[in-house]
C-alpha cells in the first residue's frame, strides 16, 4: 500500500499548505465548504490534482533523460 503521506511523490503537507495559502487569498473559509463539495466534485478534483501529478513526474523524467544523455557525448 502506498504511502498516505504522500500523494506521488510529494508530501501532503505540501500540498495543504499551497491549498491553504489559496483559499486564504481568496477569503475562503475550509470548514464551510468542506460540507458544500459534492462527491463528484471531490473525485474531478482527485482526477486532476493526479493528472497533473503524473505531468510533472513525466516532465522530471524526460529532463532527467535529456541531461543524462546530454552527458554521454
Amino acid at each position: 500500500m502506498a504511502d498516505p503521506k504522500k500523494t506521488n511523490g510529494v508530501p501532503n503537507s505540501i500540498i495543504d499548505l499551497l491549498v491553504n495559502d489559496i483559499f486564504k487569498k481568496n477569503g475562503i473559509n475550509t470548514e464551510e465548504v468542506k460540507g458544500k463539495i459534492s462527491n463528484d466534485q471531490k473525485q474531478a478534483i482527485k482526477d486532476l490534482v493526479e493528472d497533473l501529478s503524473q505531468q510533472v513526474d513525466s516532465f522530471l523524467n524526460s529532463s532527467n533523460t535529456k541531461k543524462n544523455s546530454g552527458n554521454d557525448k
